[in-house]
């Protein structure tokens, strides 16, 4: 318990810390480069004035399941200037490509929303066996999707393309481990 309330604090205080740090985090804040964070080397552009803070996960990992709610929290009262996204970590894994899979085809049947928190509660607090396509189909058509729709959009081109550009955006992150936040 104590933990987890650890945890939590120490998720929240990476959030608020990430709304009042400017891009430029050399700019006298007192962050060391490589100590307390890394620079990315190549940033991905967005509208002109916003600041881009993506959570990078795997749905293996209980430590970002803990972190998903302090996530939600966040974004309640996250500034305007703040684009939010998740990306699924994918690393050269055969584990961590699949899960990617089961973000990317929720996000293509438009269950996203109302799936990612459930699906992380289903493999972490439930402890359900969710790793077969088959397994994981049944458990979306709580959702209202049909197990043959589940199965086909998994194993269709386009969520191998997301999951690919999932994998580069891994890469150029230079992220090694989860949960990561990267502003």
């Amino acid at each position: 318990m104590l933990r987890r309330t650890w945890l939590k604090t120490l998720a929240a205080t990476a959030l608020l810390a990430m709304t009042s740090v400017s891009a430029n985090a050399d700019e006298g804040f007192g962050f060391v480069e490589g100590v307390e964070y890394k620079k990315v080397a190549q940033s991905q552009s967005i509208a002109p004035h916003t600041k881009k803070v993506t959570e990078v996960f795997y749905y293996g990992c209980v430590h970002c399941f803990q972190l998903e709610p302090s996530i939600h929290e966040w974004l309640k009262t996250k500034p305007a200037d703040i684009h939010f996204e998740q990306v699924p970590a994918v690393l050269n894994n055969p584990n961590w490509i699949f899960m990617g899979k089961v973000y990317f085809t929720s996000k293509e049947l438009g269950v996203l929303e109302q799936s990612h928190v459930p699906f992380f509660t289903a493999l972490h607090k439930d402890k359900q066996n969710l790793f077969t396509v088959e397994a994981i189909a049944k458990f979306f058509t709580q959702f209202g999707v049909k197990e043959t729709d589940f199965i086909s959009t998994f194993k269709s081109f386009k969520v191998d393309q997301l999951v690919r550009q999932a994998m580069r955006t891994t890469q150029s992150y230079g992220i090694d481990g989860v949960p990561a936040v990267v502003v």
